[in-house]
């Protein structure tokens, strides 16, 4: 039997028959359905997709992603 992932982007659950079900996609929570609107953790303690990443992890990305010392494309 296949297993199904939940909708939520970053979540690692599965959902199974009884799966909460939103916009015809299933979630494994109602926190993750409303996209983690307050900030509400993932049902699953293992699982850390509610959570927000801090602002130094997010500056880091940014840096990684495109350094000012990358010329620009012509």
């Amino acid at each position: 039997m296949n297993e199904q992932r939940c909708a939520c982007a970053h979540c690692s659950c599965t959902v199974d028959a009884n799966a909460l079900q939103h916009d015809g996609k299933a979630y494994c929570c109602q926190a993750c359905a409303s996209g983690h609107s307050n900030s509400e953790p993932c049902r699953m303690q293992d699982c850390h997709c509610g959570e927000k990443p801090s602002e130094n992890a997010v500056d880091n990305a940014l840096d990684e992603t495109f350094p000012a010392s990358d010329p620009i494309s012509p």
